[in-house]
């Protein structure tokens, strides 16, 4: 295959998941067909095949082109030109923004409700989209805690876990259960980031007590 016609092929697939993706995330898995996808494409579902052998194969692909698009987001958000607290404040609101993204939230509803009849889609969103998570995370609190400003004991993997969690212990949750009235504003985030930046200081911070979270367990294993 030429450079043109690689070109040409990939430049389609883009096209391809553009399309799946606003069908899946406005309609949901099950009503989705691929005859549906190929219609809006304007093309034949031969075509679609070469590309996407069924519909499971075309949102899995969707899921993961959306995954690696809010991880970029979410990575922008790591620095070190502020105080730490300041610093675990910026990322902690760039996390939840993202999180709470009109097609994270249908993303994520769309796996809770499709994990068991599609298979691998669980499995997929978990190492895709969580573990990756906590291991951005984690990298960026290793390289916290190498600057002297997180426990020099403290396992970063539990720590980005335990980070992640007291961020989504608020406004996340009523979100994400549908239960108020649309996306939570910038306020509502600010205060459950700074709840959370207060416990994990505590629990994390480079004057911390190591009994602080031993009892949480041993490392934490994805």
């Amino acid at each position: 295959m030429n450079q043109r016609a690689a070109t040409g092929r990939d430049d389609r697939r883009k096209a391809i998941l553009s399309v799946a993706r606003e069908m899946f995330l406005d309609q949901g898995y099950e009503t989705v067909s691929m005859s549906a996808v190929a219609a809006q494409l304007g093309g034949s579902k031969t075509t679609l095949w070469s590309y996407f052998p069924n519909k499971t194969a075309l949102f899995m692909a969707v899921a993961e082109d959306l995954i690696e698009e809010y991880a970029g987001y979410i990575q922008e958000a790591v620095g070190f030109d502020l105080q730490v607290e300041s610093a675990l404040r910026r990322f902690g609101r760039q996390l939840l923004a993202a999180l709470m993204s009109p097609p994270l939230t249908a993303l994520m509803r769309i796996v809770t409700g499709e994990a068991r009849a599609v298979p691998g889609l669980g499995a997929m969103f978990h190492e895709q989209g969580l573990v990756r998570g906590w291991r951005i995370t984690a990298n960026y609190f290793a390289e916290l805690q190498a600057k002297g400003h997180l426990r020099a004991d403290a396992d970063p993997l539990r720590a980005a876990q335990h980070f992640i969690a007291l961020c989504q212990s608020g406004c996340y949750q009523v979100h994400m259960a549908d239960a108020g009235n649309g996306a939570p504003g910038e306020s509502a985030i600010a205060a459950d980031v700074e709840a959370a930046v207060g416990v994990f200081c505590l629990a994390y911070g480079a004057r911390a007590q190591p009994s602080a979270v031993r009892a949480a367990g041993g490392p934490a294993v994805p």
